[in-house]
C-alpha cells in the first residue's frame, strides 16, 4: 500500500513526520506527528485526511478537536540580600522587545509574577525593579526575553 499524503485542516492544527508518499509492506508502518498550537483562546476542530491506494479505502478522516488557552508568563527571582534597606516590594515591567518603553505589568511581594496580558506572537522583554519601605524602586535587574508561540 501507498499513503500517498496526509493534511490538516483548522487552526492551529499541523501534521509532520513521514515523508509522503511513502510505500508500506504488510507488517510495516509508518508516522505521523499532529500538534495543536492554537493561536486563538477558545475550542478549536478540524479533520486529518489521510489518502492512499488501499483497497479497503482510499481516504481516511479523522476529527480533531482542541482548547486554546491564554497564555501566561510566569516570573520568578532571588530577592537581594545584604542591604541595609531591605525590600519590601518588587514592581515588574514590561516592554516589547527591541525597545525600552518599559510599562508597569504589576506589584508583587513575593519573588514571583504571573503576567496573563501577553498576547499570542509576541516577544516581550522583562525587568524587575525591588522598592523599599520608601517607596524608592532599585535599578533593574537583567533582562529577561520571553517569546510567546
Amino acid at each position: 500500500m501507498t499513503v500517498n499524503a496526509a493534511s490538516v485542516t483548522g487552526a492551529g492544527f499541523t501534521v509532520s513526520g513521514a515523508t509522503l508518499p511513502v510505500t508500506l509492506n504488510p507488517g510495516q508502518s509508518t508516522s505521523l506527528t499532529l500538534q495543536f498550537a492554537p493561536t486563538a483562546v477558545g475550542s478549536a476542530t478540524g479533520q486529518l485526511t489521510i489518502t492512499s491506494n488501499s483497497s479497503s479505502g482510499a481516504t481516511a478522516v479523522l476529527s480533531l478537536s482542541g482548547t486554546g488557552a491564554p497564555h501566561e508568563v510566569d516570573l520568578s527571582w532571588g530577592a537581594p540580600t545584604g542591604s541595609s534597606d531591605p525590600a519590601v516590594g518588587f514592581n515588574v515591567y514590561r516592554a516589547p522587545t527591541g525597545t525600552t518603553s518599559y510599562q508597569l505589568s504589576g506589584q508583587v511581594a513575593q519573588t514571583v509574577f504571573a503576567d496573563t496580558t501577553v498576547q499570542s506572537g509576541q516577544t516581550y522583554d522583562y525587568i524587575v525593579k525591588s522598592v523599599d519601605s520608601a517607596n524608592v524602586e532599585s535599578a533593574p535587574s537583567n533582562i529577561t526575553t520571553v517569546k510567546i508561540p
